[in-house]
């Protein structure tokens, strides 16, 4: 995922959180909202809850990753930001990888 589809400013996080939709899994709270551009930028968001600095960077790595493979038209006009729950486990990579491509897929169809 390249830098400037990216969400980066916290303002923007809260406006996201605060103001847009809001799917929720086992694993993930998703937060989106339509843009006037036609531009998709995303954002992740782990808590210290869900472990120390070596884990929040090992699931922000296996998020980007499921993104890159499911995410392929940044053509779309929607601001996401992806928290990951503390009940994410990172050796459990297949069943959040089909969480999130699910919830990423109800996003893509909320489009049209």
């Amino acid at each position: 995922m390249k830098r400037e589809y990216r969400v980066r400013k916290h303002q923007d996080f809260d406006r996201i959180i605060r103001h847009g939709k809001a799917l929720r899994g086992h694993r993930y709270s998703l937060h989106y909202e339509n843009t006037p551009t036609n531009e998709t930028h995303i954002g992740i968001a782990v808590s210290k809850k869900n472990g120390g600095a070596v884990t929040r960077v090992k699931i922000k790595r296996q998020i980007r990753s499921i993104i890159a493979e499911s995410w392929n038209d940044y053509s779309l006009p929607f601001d996401i930001v992806i928290i990951a729950k503390p009940s994410y486990q990172t050796e459990e990579f297949s069943a959040s990888r089909e969480e999130l491509i699910s919830l990423l897929n109800i996003v893509k169809e909320s489009q049209h």
